[in-house]
């Protein structure tokens, strides 16, 4: 059964999880607060916080044994620190200003960094000949699993964001199956429900349709430059609906009846999460543009899950102060401590 917001945010507050992150009054716009943070006056104070970070890293492609290939970046500090693979959203990357700031604040804390990028992303389009697409849970898991023991990542946890964090809530939920050893997993404002995200896109500003749209043409183009023979896309790519997009994608080159069957896929709903045993937090926030909260009823009697939900933060935004500083990266540090 459906809920409102209200509904939703009464239910919460008897459960104790809605958090005090309020903003001051100029930053409570949630379209503010989810792309003031990845401006340039901003990006540039994070590249600087983020120096020593990106100094210290170091590539690694991860070749897993059925061929896929996937790009991290570490930046050891001890080897008797632990470590927090970090991934980032659909179109996002591993040099994403929202990944820099927590890496940073986390390298920071005491913790040993690996920057994941999923496929196609942070411009590794060349690595793979297959398209992404959200359901390649496989190659992912597969690819943690590698860097924990080639890194010799002992205590290891998870952090995602959008698309990331619903990947490291589905690869905790594989954890135990293939001996892959977590600590915990913080998951900043995971899609919890695909079908209800595609309709927040569809109805919202046109901005978000826009920007994603106009990144994942351009990783598209990129295929089908780099393999002529596998991708020719044509008018595809004219349609400005990432539904219609999505749909035409999905049916012709990732196996899939259609979109509705490929959402269904990555759903964090039903029994996705029934064999999660490691400790994990989602933050989420009731004014997410992109990221409903209505269907988080269904995550808070997980005997593994906590849920923290705002009612400020937009999409991963959670904007402290106009100086760029993230709430959402201490909360994941005291999550982690």
């Amino acid at each position: 059964m459906s809920v409102t917001n209200l509904q939703l945010r009464g239910v919460l507050q008897r459960g104790e999880i809605i958090k005090s992150f309020s903003p001051p009054i100029g930053l409570r716009n949630p379209h503010i607060q989810s792309t003031l943070p990845t401006l340039w006056p901003w990006r540039l104070q994070v590249l600087w916080r983020a120096r020593h970070l990106r100094r210290a890293a170091r590539a690694h492609i991860v070749e897993s044994n059925t061929g896929v290939r996937l790009q991290a970046l570490s930046s050891k500090q001890d080897e008797r620190f632990p470590w927090v693979i970090i991934m980032h959203g659909w179109l996002g990357h591993a040099e994403s200003t929202y990944v820099l700031s927590l890496a940073t604040k986390l390298y920071e804390g005491g913790y040993n960094i690996c920057r994941l990028n999923l496929r196609d992303h942070g411009g590794t389009e060349h690595l793979n000949q297959g398209l992404f697409h959200s359901c390649l849970l496989g190659e992912v898991v597969e690819t943690i699993r590698l860097l924990q023991n080639t890194l010799v990542m002992d205590d290891l946890s998870l952090a995602g964001f959008s698309l990331g964090a619903n990947f490291a809530l589905r690869v905790a939920s594989q954890a135990a199956a293939v001996q892959l050893r977590l600590r915990k997993v913080v998951a900043i404002c995971p899609p919890i429900n695909p079908h209800a995200c595609d309709a927040a896109l569809a109805l919202g500003p046109r901005i978000y349709r826009q920007h994603f749209l106009y990144k994942w043409k351009r990783v598209l183009r990129r295929k089908e430059t780099l393999f002529p023979n596998l991708y020719q896309f044509g008018p595809m790519l004219d349609t400005q609906s990432i539904t219609q997009l999505t749909d035409r994608l999905v049916q012709q080159y990732a196996g899939f009846s259609g979109v509705r069957d490929y959402y269904d896929g990555y759903s964090l709903l039903g029994n996705r999460l029934s064999e999660l045993t490691v400790p994990s937090e989602i933050l989420l926030a009731q004014d997410d543009p992109i990221v409903p909260v209505t269907d988080a009823q269904e995550l808070l009697n997980h005997p593994y899950l906590k849920v923290t939900i705002n009612s400020y933060g937009g999409h991963c935004g959670f904007m402290q102060s106009v100086t760029g500083k993230r709430w959402a990266d201490s909360w994941a540090l005291d999550c982690l401590g």
